[in-house]
């Protein structure tokens, strides 16, 4: 349909800012794995396959393996001759069924998907009765045991502002952990606790070793006050096993 060359397009190109949605259960994470099923690599086949060039995406945050996104953020290079509408509905008829692109547009040519982003915001789900609920299995962890979201929401206040967050992740790309959490909530809505963070960058694994450890404050294994010591000893060891990446979504990135 668009041919059967993938070339490298030399002039004429277009700086595109694009907002995927994805289901990742079945994605080894989202940036680049050789021999791994990746979303930056389903996105890159897909949109090689409409344009008939080879084209590199740059997303704003790396989910891990199983996690999911509403709003991640990309930009591309093309020399894409038609409107950005063909080019979206195009996309979008190609690409595997849990991969879509909900809006596209021209960028700034100094704009970088990453490096622009002010804040990330993500919400974990955590499901919160005795019976299992297989139609909300890939998308909340299921958790049987009763949790007191008003202890977890007193030990999440602990964690805004800068801080050395070492005690729940490794850095991305170079050595410092040190981040800025500006916004975090918990809160109960029928059977469901949301975690909801917002911050200038996360480490790996950041939110659900974050979400691991509010899990065991809201059982009473720990207390709210224990989760500030936590952090503030710099030790991974201390905090809770990362919650399942199923109940993580990144929501909206910020500019």
């Amino acid at each position: 349909m668009y041919g059967q060359r993938t070339r490298e397009s030399t002039s004429g190109t277009r700086k595109i800012k694009a907002v995927v949605e994805y289901d990742g259960t079945r994605y080894a994470g989202f940036q680049q794995q050789p021999s791994q099923l990746t979303i930056q690599g389903e996105v890159e086949r897909a949109l090689a396959e409409v344009t008939q060039q080879r084209t590199k995406i740059v997303g704003a945050g790396r989910t891990d393996a199983g996690v999911h996104a509403k709003g991640q953020v990309v930009h591309f290079l093309t020399g894409w001759k038609r409107s950005l509408k063909e080019l979206d509905r195009a996309f979008n008829a190609l690409v595997s069924d849990d991969v879509a692109i909900r809006e596209m547009a021209v960028a700034p040519s100094d704009f970088h998907a990453r490096f622009s982003a002010v804040t990330r915001e993500y919400r974990y789900t955590i499901l919160n009765q005795e019976v299992r609920s297989p139609l909300e299995a890939r998308y909340a962890y299921h958790h049987a045991q009763p949790l007191d979201e008003a202890a977890m929401r007193k030990a999440l206040a602990y964690l805004v502002g800068t801080h050395d967050f070492s005690s729940f992740g490794q850095p991305t790309q170079g050595d410092s952990t040190v981040r800025k959490i500006v916004h975090a909530s918990c809160f109960r809505g029928g059977t469901h606790i949301y975690v909801d963070l917002t911050a200038n960058a996360f480490l790996r694994r950041m939110v659900r070793s974050i979400v691991g450890t509010l899990v065991l404050v809201g059982r009473g294994a720990l207390s709210p006050v224990n989760v500030k010591e936590i952090f503030q000893a710099r030790d991974r060891s201390l905090a809770g096993s990362p919650a399942p990446p199923h109940g993580l979504c990144l929501v909206r990135v910020n500019y």
